[in-house]
């Protein structure tokens, strides 16, 4: 999901609702949408079994959650996750590290 922008709330719930449903995905890109939707994927989706995860572009912040390196720690299969392109900062480096 490269460069949809997800405009609504409702819309955003729907998309994290059927991804949630599906077992049958292991690679995801979700790029260029705003970091209120890549939070909302982040605490409303089970990556656990991605291969692969694209949040690259979304302005993404952590503000002290966990949710990124919660996700690195629940999913052993996961080979590569890209965050280039948002708004970490150093606190952020070492939560994920």
């Amino acid at each position: 999901w490269s460069g949809h922008t997800i405009e609504t709330t409702e819309d955003m719930t729907l998309f994290t609702r059927v991804l949630a449903q599906s077992n049958s995905v292991e690679e995801l890109t979700f790029r260029w949408n705003s970091n209120e939707n890549a939070q909302a994927l982040l605490t409303g989706v089970d990556f656990s079994s991605y291969k692969a995860l694209n949040l690259c572009g979304n302005n993404l912040r952590t503000n002290g959650r966990t949710d990124i390196s919660d996700l690195i720690a629940a999913n052993p299969p996961l080979v590569e996750l890209n965050l280039d392109i948002n708004r970490l900062n150093d606190d952020d480096a070492v939560l994920i590290a």
